[in-house]
């Protein structure tokens, strides 16, 4: 069963409305890390390449997720999540996200993909869905507006054409 371009438009600013809920909570839950965060500061976020030198790891032989690395000939730490930290090698080449609050409950530094991007800064794309849905309501809207008022023809049998004529009434009895 195929839907109409009216379903369409309304599953549409379903799951926009879906992901601006989805964002706005993304935000709400970076925001409170950010509050709750018993010490930390602001830093301008920024991408840059870097070379890996070396990944730490404790006395056990687990990875802790600090990883020394070379930028632009100069020696800095990095402070990434074990999962990323784990998948590094020496003397590979990645390209890191800094993160807006270094210090706090949250790694300072991730490693850049679209999805990362996404999830630490989500306003770009909360400000899309909301354009988006802006524009599949306006069309909406026009849609509903434009359905043109066709007149419908009445199909009678004899039955009631007899009865119409008989019926009393003001009017003439239409054929």
């Amino acid at each position: 069963m195929a839907l109409s371009p009216n379903a369409w438009r309304w599953s549409g600013l379903i799951a926009l409305w879906a992901l601006v809920t989805l964002i706005g909570f993304l935000m709400l839950v970076q925001a409170m890390l950010v509050v709750f965060a018993p010490f930390g500061n602001w830093q301008r976020p920024r991408v840059a390449k870097v070379e890996i030198t070396l990944v730490d790891r404790d006395e056990e032989g687990r990875i802790t997720g600090k990883v020394w690395a070379r930028e632009d000939g100069t020696g800095r730490t990095l402070r990434l999540t074990r999962e990323e930290a784990a998948s590094l090698a020496p003397e590979e080449s990645v390209w890191i996200l800094e993160n807006y609050f270094a210090g706090g409950a949250r790694p300072d530094q991730f490693l850049l993909t679209p999805v990362r991007l996404l999830m630490e800064y989500p306003e770009p794309l909360l400000l899309l869905a909301l354009w988006a849905a802006r524009r599949l309501h306006r069309r909406q809207r026009q849609a509903e507006k434009e359905v043109p008022d066709i007149p419908r023809k009445v199909w009678k049998d004899e039955f009631h054409t007899k009865a119409e004529r008989f019926a009393p009434h003001d009017d003439p009895p239409r054929t």
